[in-house]
């Protein structure tokens, strides 16, 4: 392996975390629609599929973890969910806000 690839393959090791915490954050916000009005026929099919296959894929990421590591890892990917879970739309907004500076 070349020295260039070793960031390339960190950051894209990096970017995976990123992304589980994201579909398992998904994941636990399609549960919180069920039952609810926005759940409805067309949406609880995209819903109950993405989650099919959502949760097989997570199966399957999660085998990447070190053993000696996993624990830790799956806490930390936890805390992680639940900054997103946790927060009101209102506090994630204001968290990603950057406002447009008026160059007129």
């Amino acid at each position: 392996m070349k020295k260039e690839e070793i960031p390339n393959l960190e950051q894209a090791q990096h970017s995976f975390i990123k992304l589980l915490i994201c579909m398992q954050a998904g994941l636990e916000l399609m549960d919180d629609l069920e039952g609810t009005t926005l759940y409805r026929h067309e949406v609880k099919a995209v819903l109950r599929n993405t989650s099919k296959v959502l949760s097989k894929k997570l199966d399957g990421a999660y085998k990447f973890v070190d053993d000696e590591e996993k624990e830790e890892t799956f806490r930390s990917i936890d805390r992680a969910i639940h900054l997103i879970l946790d927060n009101s739309v209102q506090s994630l907004f204001v968290e990603g806000y950057v406002p447009q500076t008026n160059t007129q």
